[in-house]
Order: structure tokens, then sequence, then C-alpha cells
């Protein structure tokens, strides 16, 4: 379908993917769109996980944690991303095709691999950056659909970090006139959103700190697994108070910064915990209690001005990995005795393609031409997103 037919459609049914900071695998979740009289509403039907293989994902988090890349290795990581988000969109269409459902639009986030919401100085000019890999082009070509992706872009072109770009689909997706709500995403980094009851201009969105990637990395380096399943490591250790007050020391917990990334919050600081446990001769999982400890706590200072701001805050909803995570969820309930931790699940979409959903409706947006609401740029409000069109069908020549 060309572009021109997919903009006039007034309900749309859209892919949205979604791998995050973890690199875990691909989340696709599928929507379904329709406007009417000024009006969006927007229908959740059903998510699906395909995991990386181990070579590809093993690629994937070098290329982040390193301190140098080649131009070469960008190029064929693009293509071996946009290669594999290709081809698991497409066998899932043709699986939905069999089942009667056509979907018009892919929406990609990409696969980040570098945020550098720090500006920098080059040639007199201040600049700042991020990267997802995932190339839009080979997806549109594998899926035969108008792919959207790219979405960070923009608003950094206008000033902003390019993180959390998801608010105001999320807004889309779980604002409510009476409740005022505040979603915790516990994935690679923690981040939060806040959509207080019918006063959109007042909500808010920021990363807290690290989630789940500081604790992953340590576990493989020190267990030689890929992460504290349920938190049992995390659990089984003692908090080392000096090494709190260390790593919550970071720049980032003082600064005015609304995003972060395994730059900070990665491989280097996993090498300093480990360190700073040789010196002091700590078990291992103490390392590990501490660093899931640095995540509640960054958390947590984060909400308590929302909620002392606001009293109609009664719940918080969490998703990501972290949710999994018993150390975690139930450390955030002590931390934060004012509200009642609850599963983002409740809110009618399951809580592992509440990502991937957003950026679905990030590729409706973007062929509306619409700027969604934004937390990260201070003035102009971008259309997040560009375009990739699939090829057309060979010609057919007529004897």
């Amino acid at each position: 379908m060309t572009l021109a037919r997919t903009i006039a459609k007034k309900q749309l049914t859209l892919l949205g993917l979604n791998s995050g900071t973890s690199a875990d695998g691909l989340d696709l979740a599928l929507l379904k769109v329709r406007r009417s009289g000024g009006a969006v509403r927007v229908m959740y039907r059903e998510g699906l996980k395909r995991k990386y293989r181990p070579a590809l994902r093993e690629l994937v988090l070098r290329t982040a944690d390193a301190e140098a890349v080649t131009i070469e290795e960008l190029i064929e990581l693009d293509g071996l991303l946009g290669d594999f988000f290709g081809r698991t969109a497409r066998s899932y269409l043709q699986r939905l095709q069999r089942r009667g459902v056509k979907v018009h639009v892919v929406a990609s986030h990409g696969q980040t691999v570098r945020h550098r919401p720090e500006m920098v100085c080059r040639l007199g000019r201040r600049l700042h950056g991020t990267m997802q890999l995932g190339s839009l082009d080979r997806i549109a070509a594998a899926t035969s659909c108008l792919t959207v992706g790219d979405f960070r872009q923009a608003d950094i072109a206008v000033g902003g970090e390019g993180a959390p770009i998801t608010t105001g689909a999320m807004q889309r997706l779980f604002a409510d006139p009476r409740e005022s709500r505040l979603i915790v995403n516990i994935g690679g980094m923690a981040n939060y959103f806040y959509f207080p009851a019918g006063n959109a201009l007042k909500m808010s969105a920021a990363d807290c700190g690290p989630g789940n990637s500081l604790c992953d990395i340590l576990c493989v380096g020190l267990f030689g697994r890929a992460y504290d399943a349920g938190g049992r490591i995390a659990a089984s250790g003692r908090l080392n108070d000096e090494l709190l007050t260390l790593l919550m020391a970071d720049d980032f917990f003082s600064s005015r910064a609304v995003s972060t990334g395994r730059e900070r919050f990665g491989v280097g600081m996993a090498e300093t915990i480990i360190a700073f446990g040789r010196r002091h001769r700590l078990k291992k999982a103490d390392l590990v209690t501490t660093a899931a400890e640095l995540t509640v706590q960054s958390i947590a200072k984060k909400l308590r001005p929302l909620m002392r701001r606001d009293r109609g805050l009664t719940n918080l909803y969490l998703t990501g990995g972290g949710r999994r995570n018993i150390f975690l969820v139930e450390r955030l309930g002590r931390l934060l005795p004012g509200v009642t931790i609850r599963m983002a699940d409740e809110l009618g979409i399951e809580a592992d393609f509440i990502e991937a959903a957003a950026y679905a409706v990030m590729g409706e947006a973007c062929l509306r031409s619409e700027t969604l609401a934004t937390t990260t740029s201070a003035g102009a409000r971008p259309v997040l997103g560009r375009i990739a069109q699939p090829p057309s069908p060979p010609a057919t020549v007529k004897k």
C-alpha cells in the first residue's frame, strides 16, 4: 500500500518493534489505532518476543560497550539488525495474515548502541547525540510495509536529549482523567512516566539511573549468569554502605539530565564495583546487592518529589524485566511506603510489550505529521520519526 493511501485510512493496524538497552531480543506488539472526529483510540491486540542469537547479542553488547568502533562495524551491525528485525517481523506478519489480520505499518525503535546526552564542543559547535541501529529500509524490504523509525533524532535536533522518547505515546496509552498514574520501567535503565489526573501540562518523565543492566553485567562477570533471576543473588548478599555512597555520588544524580545509558551505568561502573569489592574483600553477592540497591535508591529519589506534590498518587505500576526481580520490588515498596506496587499489565497491555506498543503509537503519529508531547525538548515539538517505503514489486512484462 502506498504512503498516500495509508495516510488516508482512518484506522491503521501497526506492528511496533523494540529492543531495549539489555539487548535481550526483539519485542513485537500489534495495535490498531483509529481516528474519528478528532479523537484517537488505541487498541492493543497481542505481542510476541524473539531472542537474539547469542552471537548477535554478543556483538550488540560489545559494540555498545566499546570505547571505539570502526565505521565498517557500525555498517555491518546496522545491516545485521535490520535483517533480523525484518525477518522476524515478516514471519509474524505471515502468521497474522493467515488469521486474516493485515498490518499496514511497522514501527521500529532500533537498537541503541550509544547515547550521549552530554554536550561536547566540536568545531565551535555544541553537540550531543544518540545512535540506534537496525536499517529501516531493510525492514521495509523484508516486510513490504511502510516502516517508521529513528524516532530520537528529531528531538535531538531541537535540543532535547532524545530520551525518554515515548512520553507522548505513553500518555496516549495510559493517561486517565480520573486517576494520577505513575509508571516505572525497570529495563536496562530505569525510568518513570507521571501523568497527573486530568492535567497533561504537568506530566513528567525521566531516566532514574541504572535498571537491570548493571546487575546483569556483574552477574555475568562474577557468577557466569546472564542475570539475577528473581533477585535471588541480591537477596543473599549484604548492602555495603560505603560502596553505595560512592556510586550515588555519580554526577548524574545531582544533574538536570533526564536520560542516561550503559555509557555511564555499564561496564565502567561494574569494573569500579568489582575493584572496590576486591580491595575491601567483599563477597560477590554483596556487590550485586549494592548495585541493586543503587537501582531502587535512584528510582525512589526521582519519585518522592512527585508523591509529595500529588497526594492522588496511590499506585505505582511496574514494567520492564525488573518487575520480576523480587528483591527490587520489595525494596522499592519499603522505600516508597505511600504507594501500592502493582504490575502495569493491569492497565490493559502486557507489560513485556508496552515499549513496543508505544513505538507503534509513535509510528502512527509520524504518518499523521502529529507532534506528540515530549518532556525532553525545551521549545519546539518535533514530529518524531522518519519513513522508509518498501520497494515496488517488479513490473510484469506482457508478451
